[in-house]
C-alpha cells in the first residue's frame, strides 16, 4: 500500500504542532522570571498558559494518531463534505465570536464578556435550552473568575467605567476580593 504525501502531512503537521506546544510550555513561557516566588501552592501565573499549551499538544498528538490510524486502515477516509457533523457556517461564526470576545474584553471586562461568549458558543454548538445555556454560562464564568483571579492571582481585565465598578462589586459579592 502506497502512502500519499498528503497522508504523511496529515500526520506530521499535527505531530510537529504537538512538539512545538510542549517545547513552548516547558521552555519559553516567561523565561527568566521567578514564578516559583509568586506561586500559591502549585498554582502560579504561568499555570494557565502552560496547561493550555499542554492541552493543545495533547489534542494535536491525538489528531496525528487518528490520521495515522486512518492512513494504515483498510477503510477509505471520508470524502470532503461527507462529514455530517461539520458546519462551515458555524465554524466561521465561532471564529467571529472569539474575535469579538477578544475585542470587547478591554471595554466590558472578563466578568461580563465571558457569560455572553459562553452562551453564544453553546448556541452555536446546538444547545438551545435556555436554563442549560444560562446555568452553564453563569457557573462557567464564576469558575473562570475563581480559577484565574482567586487561585492563580491573575489580574483579569475589569473593563472601563461602570463595567470596572460592576466587576469589583461582583468580585466582592463572590468573595474573590
Amino acid at each position: 500500500m502506497a502512502v500519499s504525501p498528503r497522508a504523511v502531512l496529515k500526520v506530521v503537521l499535527p505531530l510537529a504542532t504537538a512538539v512545538a506546544c510542549a517545547v513552548i510550555a516547558f521552555s519559553y513561557v516567561a523565561p527568566g522570571v521567578d514564578f516559583a516566588a509568586m506561586a500559591r501552592g502549585v498554582v502560579s501565573p504561568v499555570t494557565w498558559p502552560k496547561t493550555m499549551l499542554l492541552c493543545a499538544a495533547t489534542a494535536a498528538a491525538l489528531l496525528a494518531l487518528v490520521h495515522l490510524l486512518e492512513s494504515i486502515s483498510l477503510r477509505e477516509p471520508r470524502a470532503p463534505g461527507q462529514d455530517e457533523d461539520y458546519h462551515e457556517g458555524r465554524s466561521i461564526s465561532a471564529i467571529g465570536l472569539l474575535v469579538a470576545y477578544g475585542i470587547v474584553i478591554p471595554f466590558v471586562g472578563i466578568a461580563w464578556a465571558t457569560p455572553i461568549f459562553i452562551a453564544g458558543w453553546l448556541l452555536l454548538g446546538g444547545i438551545r435550552k435556555p436554563l442549560k445555556v444560562g446555568l452553564i454560562s453563569i457557573l462557567g464564568t464564576i469558575g473562570v473568575l475563581y480559577f484565574f483571579v482567586k487561585l492563580s492571582s491573575m489580574p483579569l481585565d475589569r473593563g472601563k467605567g461602570v463595567f470596572e465598578q460592576a466587576t469589583v462589586t461582583l468580585y466582592r459579592l463572590l468573595g474573590i476580593y
